[in-house]
């Protein structure tokens, strides 16, 4: 397989099913895999990762728990195996995106299915979006292009279609919280973090208040 059957296959299926870190660190795993040595194999360690991986907010390294979320993502979606652990870091097996169960599912679908889908057509998307008028389904914060996502409210996991009525628009913070679960089983921790979040606005409201007052 060439190189721009796979950047096709990867923008076209695999993208929109990942979240834009999700997308991130699959990319710095390929790069660090296919191309830099030429096959599927990478053995790194999760500190080298952080310092390799690319500058947060105010330059800031990416934490171990941010890097071990996104792999563990990655995994769930069938994107990378996790090996086993030596001084020299983890082994992680880098799938190609023709690998990967949600891009088989797709390539494998008739055409017309294809076309109809509504998680992977951006201009569905943007109707979605619209549809829900720019508003996270989760927590009712207001979404931008810079963090909007769209969420299976039945997890593809578990038989969700990529369907608008399967569809919500969602913040990037309640998507990778719900991720694949269901949403019973994502209830309480999207709850907590949106009762953390209401508080940190509040606390900084206040904040702002006593410095102006």
């Amino acid at each position: 397989m060439n190189t721009t059957e796979i950047l096709t296959q990867f923008v076209d299926f695999l993208m929109p099913e990942l979240t834009p870190h999700e997308a991130s660190m699959y990319i710095f795993l390929f790069r660090h895999s296919h191309l830099k040595h030429g096959n599927s194999s990478l053995r790194i360690g999760q500190r080298t990762i952080a310092q390799l991986y690319g500058r947060g907010p105010k330059m800031a390294v990416p934490s171990r728990a941010h890097v071990l979320r996104q792999i563990k993502m990655l995994e769930e979606k069938g994107c990378i195996q996790v090996g086993d652990t030596t001084r020299d870091g983890t082994l992680y097996e880098v799938l190609l995106p023709a690998d990967i169960p949600s891009v088989i599912e797709k390539l494998s679908a008739p055409q017309g299915e294809i076309q109809d889908d509504w998680f992977t057509d951006p201009k569905k998307r943007l109707q979605l979006y619209e549809r829900d008028k720019w508003i996270c389904q989760f927590c009712g914060d207001k979404v931008a292009e810079s963090n909007v996502t769209l969420d299976h409210f039945i997890p593809r996991c578990n038989g969700g279609t990529n369907q608008k009525d399967n569809l919500r628009t969602a913040c990037l913070t309640c998507n990778s919280i719900k991720s694949g679960k269901t949403y019973e089983e994502a209830a309480i921790p999207l709850l907590k973090s949106i009762q953390e979040r209401q508080k940190r606005r509040t606390d900084a409201s206040n904040q702002t208040s006593v410095r102006t007052s």
